[in-house]
This record gives structure tokens, sequence and C-alpha cells, in this order.
């Protein structure tokens, strides 16, 4: 999960008052501090919608692509609030998300993978194909036919 300190380290502090501090207060207010909290709730969910498809989750630690990405779209959901103006710096916001997005859509379709450290036992993505077993059919079995 990613948190408060994660976007504040991510963001200066005036853009995130510009993004969270729909008061006018000039710093962050509980209300303002509820709607960044929201925003990285709804990114992380978004996050682990994608990595779900492969990965058993919660995962056993958390890459940091994973916590830029997901800061990624918690920032563009912010924005978002406020709206993407059209010629600002603001589009980078969005380009960002549309990365991001493509990056998990790659982890979940297994283009992909998440640089996780080894534990006791190999972590297998979810999903993957694993051959077992005796070979049934050979060219000498199947020599009659």
């Amino acid at each position: 999960m990613i948190s408060l300190e994660d976007l504040r380290q991510a963001l200066p502090e005036d853009a995130l008052l510009y993004l969270v501090d729909e008061e006018g207060a000039g710093v962050l207010t509980p209300q303002g501090e509820a709607r960044a909290q929201a925003a990285l709730r709804e990114a992380w969910g978004e996050v682990e919608s994608y990595l779900a498809q492969r990965y058993a989750l919660p995962l056993p630690s958390l890459p940091e692509v994973v916590r830029a990405k997901a800061l990624d779209i918690a920032v563009y959901r912010l924005f978002l609030r406020r709206g993407i103006r059209p010629g600002t710096a603001d589009e980078a916001a969005a380009q960002r998300y549309r990365d991001a997005v493509a990056f998990l859509r790659d982890v979940a379709l297994g283009k992909a993978a998440l640089p996780l450290p080894p534990a006791g036992e190999p972590l297998r993505p979810k999903g993957g194909a694993q051959i077992r077993g005796k070979r049934v059919f050979s060219r000498e079995s199947l020599e009659d036919f």
C-alpha cells in the first residue's frame, strides 16, 4: 500500500495543496488529507486489480516500480478532481497515468515481471502453467499409426 507520506515525497507541497486544498486553507487540512487518502486507496485498488491477475496478493514486498506507478495513478486521480487543462503541465500527469496502466497491463499479461526478492520458496506468477508427468506419445509408440 502507498501512504500519504509517499505522496508528500512524490509531490512538492504546493502541488499537493493545489490538488487537495479546496478550502483554501494553505495547509493540509483533515478534509484535504481525506481527499488524498481516498485517491491513494483508489489508486492502490486499481494497481491490485492488475497485479491480482498474475500474482498472489498481498505481495511479499512492494517493488519500487509498483510504488511509483501507484503514485502516478493517485496523482492523476487528484488532478481529475481539479480537471486536466489541455496544453499545460497537467497533461504530464495524464501521460504518467497512461504509462502506469500500460505497465500494469503488461504485468497482468506476463509481458513484464515484478522484481520480487527471493523468499523461502520461489514466487510463481498466478495462473502459470507447469508441466509434469511421463510422456505418453512418442515416435516409437505412434509408429504403427
